[in-house]
């Protein structure tokens, strides 16, 4: 995957192994790569070194939920990371049919 973006939302609900609520951090391979931190409604930034290229109206790339923080625990679903144009509006878990839309 190589270096990614990051986005921090709120945790929705306690991790199941040890009860934390740290926000979620979910990884991100879209616009300018660069371990860019983000919260919803943060727009992303292009530069040459850009993954994919800008869009307008409203799009999901893949994201991939990191461990929980506090214990290690790696159970949590894979997500769509929701854009309109360059900016995040938010995310979901991953369906089975979006599973097939994108090659994860």
């Amino acid at each position: 995957m190589g270096v990614y973006d990051r986005l921090f939302v709120p945790a929705p609900s306690p991790c199941p192994a040890c009860g934390s609520r740290e926000d979620w951090v979910i990884q991100f391979h879209f616009g300018d790569v660069h371990l860019n931190r983000f919260r919803v409604g943060d727009a992303i930034a292009w530069s040459d070194h850009a993954k994919g290229s800008p869009r307008s109206g409203p799009f999901e790339v893949p994201g991939y939920p990191e461990w929980c923080k506090q214990c290690g625990a790696d159970d949590k679903p894979f997500h769509l990371v929701q854009f309109d144009g360059d900016v995040i509006t938010g995310h979901r878990p991953a369906t089975e049919e979006d599973g097939q839309r994108f090659a994860w």
